[in-house]
Order: C-alpha cells, then sequence, then structure tokens
C-alpha cells in the first residue's frame, strides 16, 4: 500500500475520532451556572452540580404545579363554605395541620392568578403579592407589566423604587405627546403635581392605618 493511501486511512481515522469527541460534548449536559467562577474544575464535580440544577428545576417546577393545585381547592373550599355564613373556613384549614399566614398568601396568589391568568404569580416572593393586593401602588396595568416581563422581580424592584421616590407616575404607562406650551401651564402643572404628592401621602397613611386595623381584625377571625 503507497505511502499515500497509509496516511489517508490515519487521516479519515483522526477526523472520526474528533466527530466522535464532538458528539459527546453536543451530548453532555449543559449547566445553568459557570462553575468556573466558582473555583470547579472537577469534570466530575461538574456534572454532580449540573445533575443538582437539573433536580432543583424539575422539583421547582412540581412545587409551582402543587402550589397553584393547592391554591385553587383552597380557594374553591372558601368560596363553598362561605355559603354557609358559619366562618368555619379558618377551623376547617387548622383542621387539616395548615396555618393562616400560608393559607390566605395562597388565595392572594390564586385571586391575582384569576386577575391577571399568568402563572407567575405562583413564582414571586410574599413581598410582591402584599404589594399587589393592596391596590395602593401598583395600579393593574403595572402589575400586568411586571408579571409579563422576563425578570418580574427586577422589573418590580425597578418601579417600586422610582414611585418610593416621590415619582408615582412615572410608570403610567400613558406617553403624552410633545406639545409647545407657555410658562404659566407649567406652573399650573407643577402646583397640581404637587397636589397630588400631598393626597398621595395622605392616602398612603389613610391604607397604612386601614391594613393594621385589618390585620388585627383577621387575628381574631
Amino acid at each position: 500500500m503507497s505511502k499515500f493511501m497509509k496516511n489517508r486511512k490515519v487521516f479519515k481515522k483522526n477526523l472520526i475520532q474528533e466527530e466522535v469527541k464532538e458528539k459527546k460534548k453536543e451530548l453532555e449536559p449543559k449547566g445553568i451556572v459557570n462553575y468556573s467562577e466558582f473555583g470547579l474544575d472537577n469534570q466530575e464535580d461538574i456534572k454532580t452540580m449540573i445533575k443538582y440544577e437539573q433536580d432543583v428545576v424539575f422539583h421547582q417546577q412540581k412545587s409551582v404545579e402543587h402550589l397553584m393545585a393547592l391554591s385553587e381547592t383552597l380557594y374553591k373550599a372558601q368560596k363553598l363554605l362561605s355559603n354557609y355564613k358559619n366562618g368555619k373556613f379558618k377551623e376547617w384549614f387548622e383542621a387539616l395541620g395548615l396555618k393562616k399566614d400560608f393559607v390566605y398568601m395562597c388565595l392572594k396568589r390564586y385571586n391575582l392568578y384569576l386577575d391577571y391568568n399568568n402563572d407567575k404569580v405562583m413564582m414571586i416572593p410574599e413581598i410582591m403579592i402584599k404589594d399587589f393586593t393592596k391596590q395602593n401602588i401598583f395600579s393593574k396595568g403595572l402589575i400586568s407589566e411586571i408579571l409579563e416581563d422576563e425578570k418580574p422581580q427586577e422589573k418590580y424592584k425597578s418601579i417600586k423604587r422610582n414611585i418610593l421616590s416621590g415619582n408615582p407616575t412615572i410608570y403610567s404607562g400613558e406617553i403624552l405627546e410633545a406639545e409647545v406650551v407657555d410658562v404659566d401651564k407649567v406652573v399650573e402643572l407643577k402646583r397640581i403635581l404637587e397636589k397630588k404628592y400631598e393626597e398621595y401621602k395622605k392616602l398612603k397613611k389613610e391604607i397604612k392605618d386601614l391594613e393594621y386595623k385589618l390585620n388585627k381584625l383577621e387575628k381574631m377571625i
């Protein structure tokens, strides 16, 4: 056999080996986290961590499904028992070993789900649920905008930060067309805005007082 043919066979063999290596790489599980930033350089440890990732994601998805199902069941049970006007819902869920704070949070989540038809309400932190159900900070449009965002928690923080900084209308969703205005109109708008800010502060205080009273009453149920 000629030298060329021998080299050709070696060349083909090397190509096949490279293709096999590439295929193996493609089949290897890919992680969400970049473990080189964690200082992990052992491939077996990285594979193990990727497996843990997959387990966490799987159980996370299942926990969301279970929370949705549980919240829906609690909602239906409360609705049914309310027909009897005997206030037995709390007694019912406590007999099942459930805590009041947990149950009412589930109900708030499910009501939000019914309002916005977005299952992200089952994944966001409780502080967001509380703010959304207070109805004194976030309008329905803003809540929809947050829930539809790829990163709802970051969107929520950004909007809330701007609202609490004294710009409650910065994310109102309304964009005014550019128009030529005189100085008197600017002064008048500033005066109206200052008045609205004062009303907003007063309303916040009234809402806090009502929430405090409501919280005390709920504890007595």
